[in-house]
């Protein structure tokens, strides 16, 4: 079931979309207490990432 949930709410590990439409996939990362945001790793480039607030919506459930 494809839904949209706060970034905090997701799994560690779990894939995620910014949009629902969007290309690229993430898979959400640690929480970074310096920054006080959640990291996301970009599934096809490991050397890019970014970095989210708890509150910001993201798509899970997706089939990829």
């Amino acid at each position: 079931m494809i839904e949209q949930i706060q970034v905090k709410n997701v799994s560690q590990g779990e894939f995620v979309r910014r949009k629902l439409d969007s290309k690229v996939t993430f898979t959400r990362g640690e929480y970074n207490r310096s920054f006080k945001r959640y990291c996301l790793d970009d599934w096809e480039d490991i050397s890019r990432q970014i970095m989210l607030k708890g509150s910001t919506l993201v798509w899970v459930g997706f089939e990829f």
